[in-house]
């Protein structure tokens, strides 16, 4: 990627729930969103292998943080963020405070606005993150429509746009657009497609040179997602495939193994147009490694060791020393 280098630590391709992204720019240092975590899937909990990634996951990015200058926060969901616990949390996301500590410590943050379009749960766990946050970041500044020049380096915030369809429940995100040099990536977050029209139009004014997306949920169809909105989203998936020449698609939709059948179908759409679509894994040079989504496959090839038996019953889980690894 010419001047800029793009680095995606964690994903559902790589085996666990995050879109943690590291990018290296010629004078300036760019992490966004900071989390990772896995979920309950088919009524099992998370396999022993998932937890192995989990430890990892987070281990890598407290260590990628120390080269971070700037920290962007585009919601407060756990898989993008990491929250300051005072008590770790064993089943889904391995934060604490001493993690939360290490990734924010002495960083720029910009976040996405806690007090505007910002639904109940979001603005909640915002009250409880930001005041901790205060104590340990260098500045914490509200990035909604903000734009910011570090010598070649233009850094910019999308407005507040849904987390999905319009007017969604789950609320809204900011997405990250970084400019170096004429080129350009924009790290989509959680939009789902993007399933609303006006963001994908907003995308495509950018003309970015690299996108970085959440897919739709297809193993929520059906359940808190209607057919029509997850459509809509691979319509507008199928659109960006004509005018961006790097489209990378991963998070919600790869939670689900059938997701490859759309992922195989949008790749022949950007070839037709001499562009690329790829899984974060592919963007990596990394195996495949879809954990979430073969969960029971998991289960039932791959006995769990009695320490982890024991360890799981537990429900508060053992200490993070257990080493998982």
């Amino acid at each position: 990627i010419g001047i800029m280098e793009i680095n995606i630590i964690s994903a559902e391709t790589l085996g666990t729930r995050s879109l943690a992204t590291f990018v290296e720019c010629k004078n300036i240092n760019i992490l966004i969103d900071p989390g990772v975590a896995l979920g309950p899937r088919f009524g099992l909990m998370p396999h022993e292998i998932e937890y192995e990634e989990l430890y990892k996951a987070r281990r890598k990015v407290e260590e990628i943080s120390n080269f971070a200058d700037i920290i962007c926060i585009t919601h407060y969901h756990y898989d993008h963020y990491t929250p300051f616990w005072d008590k770790i949390d064993n089943l889904w996301t391995f934060a604490n405070y001493e993690s939360a500590k290490k990734i924010y410590s002495n960083k720029i943050v910009y976040l996405k606005d806690y007090y505007n379009n910002i639904n109940f749960s979001q603005r909640e766990r915002a009250n409880e993150f930001i005041p901790k946050l205060k104590k340990v970041a260098k500045e914490i500044k509200i990035a909604d429509e903000k734009e910011e020049k570090f010598n070649s380096v233009k850094l910019k915030f999308s407005k507040a746009v849904p987390h999905g369809e319009e007017n969604t429940p789950l609320g809204y995100v900011i997405m990250v657009i970084i400019e170096e040099s004429g080129e350009k990536f924009i790290f989509g977050s959680d939009i789902e497609g993007p399933m609303s029209k006006t963001t994908c139009d907003l995308i495509i004014r950018e003309k970015p040179d690299f996108l970085l997306l959440s897919g739709p949920p297809l193993y929520l169809v059906g359940s808190k997602v209607r057919i029509e909105n997850f459509n809509k989203g691979i319509e507008n998936l199928k659109m960006l495939c004509k005018y961006i020449p790097n489209l990378i698609v991963d998070h919600h939709l790869l939670r689900s193994s059938e997701a490859l059948n759309y992922i195989n179908e949008l790749k022949t759409i950007a070839e037709s147009y001499n562009n690329k679509v790829m899984l974060v894994a592919e963007k990596e040079r990394k195996n495949i490694n879809m954990l979430e989504a073969k969960r029971r496959e998991l289960y039932k090839s791959i006995p769990l060791s009695e320490k982890f038996k024991k360890w799981l019953n537990n429900k508060q889980g053992l200490p993070i020393e257990i080493d998982l690894k």
